[in-house]
């Protein structure tokens, strides 16, 4: 418990001296949020290691690639979705080989993408070229949510709501992204927003490995 608590204050405080920092000092305060993802990183493969198997393998290289998306979304945001995409390609692996999909799982990922879609099929346009990659990529984070959920519906332990918490927080703060860009805000309380729920996500699958997911 107590590591948990200290990786968690960690991430806190790497997030709010990248978020303070950031139009300060630029692509140098990339530094700091990496260090937040890292954290989760850190709890990720010392539950991978303790616990062993693939499962733990996969959800921590995962979080590696998230940590790495961190950084490239910044410097190339085609990059950054790209490797965001195969970080949840190895948590849908993982939570898949934990819990066989059901039929909620598939008609959940459907119903949660059509949504999405309805909310946001009028600002399509504006994304351009990045279009094809947002339908994407939000198919495939649909399906990962879908999937943890289901997971926890399976075993319904600690270590399996978190995975499910974390993955709602994703498409939540996803969500929130593409609001922004696709509306053009820029406010302060959209990016905080955008950084509480994507650490609390990347923190979330980071603690069920570490509980023994």
């Amino acid at each position: 418990m107590r590591v948990l608590i200290i990786a968690a204050v960690l991430m806190l405080a790497f997030g709010i001296i990248y978020g303070s920092l950031r139009e300060r000092i630029g692509c140098r305060s990339l530094v700091f949020k990496a260090l937040a993802t890292f954290m989760a990183v850190f709890l990720g493969m010392y539950g991978a290691i303790r616990f062993g198997g693939m499962t733990g393998t996969l959800v921590s290289f995962g979080l590696v690639l998230c940590m790495a998306a961190d950084v490239a979304l910044e410097l190339d945001f085609v990059k950054g979705i790209l490797l965001f995409g195969l970080a949840h390609i190895c948590f849908i692996t993982a939570f898949n080989r934990l819990a066989r999909p059901e039929w909620y799982t598939v008609a959940g990922a459907a119903a949660v993408y059509l949504l999405l879609f309805l909310i946001f099929k009028n600002d399509m346009k504006t994304l351009g070229s990045l279009k094809t990659a947002a339908v994407i990529y939000m198919a495939v984070l649909c399906y990962m949510a879908a999937s943890a959920v289901t997971l926890f519906a399976a075993f319904t332990t600690v270590a399996s709501g978190m995975a499910a918490a974390g993955a709602v927080c994703f498409v939540i703060s996803d969500g929130i992204i593409a609001y922004r860009t696709t509306r053009g805000k820029t406010q302060f309380c959209y990016g905080a927003a955008i950084l509480l729920l994507y650490y609390s996500a990347v923190y979330l699958f980071g603690a069920a490995l570490f509980t023994g997911l």
